[in-house]
């Protein structure tokens, strides 16, 4: 009968090596994946829930851009402030586009834009923007060039 070659464990840990470097960008590129479609699955769901919540009249007040790690998309998030009963309020609104330039863009166009926010009665600090009031400014802006 023949004997099976014993391979010494400092080999195995080399080869370990390699197959860990092969399997972690595309881990990466589907955690990064995950992670953009489990953020419009929650904006969605939240855009859901404020349906039935009163809105009161906002800002966009700025916002800023930044590329998604291990991805080609990149992140368009706006900052807003609406005002309740003498305080103010703010709010995030984000965006995925796929490239920096419409992002940048999408960011100056929105800027000062009065826009309807919906606000959760019970904790006004939790509030939603809702895409198609974003899509309304969107439509309604003329695009030159």
């Amino acid at each position: 009968m023949a004997a099976i070659p014993s391979i010494p464990w400092q080999h195995w840990l080399h080869y370990f090596r390699h197959w860990n470097e092969a399997f972690q960008w595309p881990l990466y590129f589907l955690l990064g994946w995950i992670a953009i479609y489990v953020r419009r699955w929650r904006r969605r769901r939240d855009e859901e829930a404020a349906q039935g919540w009163p809105s009161v009249d906002g800002r966009i007040i700025g916002g800023k851009v930044g590329v998604v790690a291990h991805t080609s998309q990149v992140m368009a998030t706006l900052e807003y402030s609406y005002r309740l009963e003498d305080k103010a309020h703010y709010g995030k609104y984000t965006h995925e586009f796929p490239k920096k330039a419409q992002a940048e863009a999408f960011v100056q166009q929105m800027k000062d834009k009065p826009v309807q926010i919906r606000y959760k009665p019970s904790n006004p600090d939790k509030s939603v923007l809702e895409q198609r009031v974003i899509e309304q400014h969107i439509l309604l802006t003329p695009h030159f060039g």
